[in-house]
């Protein structure tokens, strides 16, 4: 198939990013072109041109309100669409799924949107239901929260899991990683990898809270909080005011290349989503929790079917210092037997191969 993937906000890092280049890769047999947005990293850019050399990239500017070069971008998408035979257009977010079905008006080319998160900031929260006819969401929770806050039908929504590349992300030896990385080999090591914004920011502010408490039974425990995003100075911040009252116990570092050197160096991980489910891949045990409100916690084999339909974001317990702290040291004692149940579970269930055929399916019924 000819496939459009259309993402309309700039290709930095995140989650929508990274769900994106799993599509890539699960779909590589396709012949495949990608729209992003203006103020992209070009860098990235570059590293995704060099994982996928037959993949075309366009640049097109879906923000700001300039109309002038909407309608120009607009019409640049619909002479692709027809010079390249474009079979569907894959819409990543709200705003690319509004201007897949411009496009569609002017070319007659079907498409489907993904939904990765719950789209806060949605006015006219009614017309998307008679916009969308296919909605892609990657939790059950998201799947519900189009049916109560949006009126869409469940006919229309599709639980596609993220993929996980198997080949990249698996067991390690933690000695080997560690040196590797230059992190000391007797630390408890705790790890948490986020996108800085206002919601996930917040969430660790939380996990750097927590760590008072964590530090009581646990005085060995190191923090390694690894994230770029708006609340990066703040974080900052409150990592060195800990710092200074409990001594060198958290670090923090830009997002790093080799993040599955890291999940195989880390004992636990604090986290959610894909993050989550690439480190329990890695064979280590994670606490999950997404929001500052409330969270699962400790992951095993008794909630893992539960915790990957909600892409590890449920509300089973409110969002303290103690309970974080409780959690993580549960995580902290969890078996390797479990772990490696978990590892089959997720290996089995959230495989790259897995997510492309789900989009494939809905694809071809379309077009």
């Amino acid at each position: 198939m000819n496939i459009l993937i259309l993402f309309s906000q700039p290709w930095r890092v995140g989650g929508a990013e990274t769900h994106v280049e799993a599509l890539l890769k699960g779909l590589e047999g396709h012949n495949l072109f990608l729209a992003v947005n203006e103020g992209s990293n070009e860098e990235k850019l570059a590293q995704l041109k060099q994982k996928f050399p037959r993949l075309m990239i366009v640049m097109i500017q879906a923000r700001g309100a300039n109309l002038l070069r909407w309608k120009k971008d607009i019409a640049r998408l619909c002479d692709l669409v027809k010079r390249e035979h474009i079979d569907v257009i894959s819409a990543q977010q709200r705003t690319a799924g509004i201007w897949a079905h411009m496009i569609r008006h002017y070319m007659h080319v079907p498409y489907t949107v993904t939904m990765h998160d719950p789209w806060h900031r949605a006015m006219f929260k009614s017309i998307y239901a008679k916009m969308f006819t296919a909605i892609f969401v990657v939790s059950r929770n998201l799947a519900d929260k189009l049916v109560r806050s949006f009126g869409f039908s469940k006919e229309q929504i599709y639980l596609i899991n993220n993929g996980i590349d198997f080949h990249a992300f698996k067991p390690m030896e933690k000695e080997v990683c560690r040196e590797k990385l230059g992190l000391a080999p007797e630390t408890k090591m705790i790890l948490h990898v986020s996108r800085l914004s206002n919601v996930k920011g917040a969430v660790s502010l939380a996990v750097i809270e927590s760590m008072k408490h964590v530090l009581k039974k646990r005085p060995d425990a190191r923090l390694v909080i690894i994230g770029e995003g708006p609340m990066r100075d703040e974080i900052n911040s409150k990592i060195a005011e800990f710092n200074q009252m409990y001594g060198d116990k958290i670090i923090i570092y830009d997002f790093v290349t080799n993040i599955a050197d890291w999940y195989n160096a880390t004992d636990i991980l604090v986290g959610e989503g894909r993050v989550a489910m690439e480190t329990l891949a890695c064979m280590k045990p994670i606490v999950a929790i997404r929001n500052v409100g409330a969270f699962i916690g400790s992951i095993d084999t008794e909630n893992i079917v539960y915790a990957c339909d909600v892409n590890f974001d449920g509300s089973d317990q409110t969002v303290t210092a103690e309970n974080m702290a409780k959690e993580i040291d549960k995580a902290l004692q969890l078996e390797v037997s479990e772990s490696e149940k978990i590892a089959e579970y997720i290996k089995e269930r959230l495989s790259l191969e897995n997510m492309a055929k789900a989009y494939l399916n809905v694809f071809k019924g379309m077009s």
